[in-house]
């Protein structure tokens, strides 16, 4: 992981869980990172910030599914990362075929 990178997700982590904000729960939620998987790594994929049962538990993405948990929070991994991306003033952007990095909006 690059230091970039790392830097990265320890300022999503710390803004906490992105579904809780757009919850209205506000930020800071104790998170730990979802990687969107866009190609076959998951280090290549864009994340953003989920708390653990968004993320793993059972009313989570991956304990419910992604199709389930788009169905009942009514949005999409997409529209967290961009929610995120605003939240924070950055952009995943892909740097080769199927790796993304994220990279501050200038």
């Amino acid at each position: 992981m690059k230091k970039a990178e790392k830097e990265l997700y320890d300022r999503m982590v710390r803004f906490g869980c992105i579904l809780c904000f757009q919850l209205g729960y506000g930020e800071g939620t104790p998170s730990e990172i979802h990687h969107i998987r866009r190609t076959r790594s998951r280090a290549d994929s864009p994340a953003i910030p989920l708390c653990r049962e968004h993320h793993r538990g059972d009313t989570g993405i991956h304990g419910m599914g992604r199709k389930a948990f788009e169905r009942k929070y009514e949005t999409t991994e997409e529209d967290l990362l961009e929610l995120i991306q605003e939240s924070l003033g950055y952009k995943w952007i892909e740097v080769e075929k199927g790796v993304y990095l994220g990279n501050r909006i200038q």
